[in-house]
């Protein structure tokens, strides 16, 4: 028989918290309004890809949210 466990997880909440870093989630919407999620980028990064996205006239389509995370930025192939 196993005995209960008592499991902390503040301390590992906290960590990742001061870790965390404001970042941007940028979405794409496509011509039917489904939206992909191109990823989560720096900010400096998430304003070059708005200014690309820009230049194709894209820039309608795109919606972003600010977010803290710990996720590294995702890659972006212009």
């Amino acid at each position: 028989m196993q005995s209960p466990q008592i499991v902390d997880y503040n301390s590992q909440i906290e960590e990742a918290a001061r870790k965390a870093k404001c970042k941007k989630v940028l979405y794409l919407y496509d011509e039917t309004g489904n939206r992909e999620m191109l990823g989560v980028f720096s900010k400096n990064r998430a304003a070059e890809i708005r200014k690309f996205l820009q230049g194709k006239k894209l820039l309608n389509r795109l919606t972003e949210f600010d977010v803290k995370t710990t996720e590294p930025d995702s890659d972006f192939r212009y």
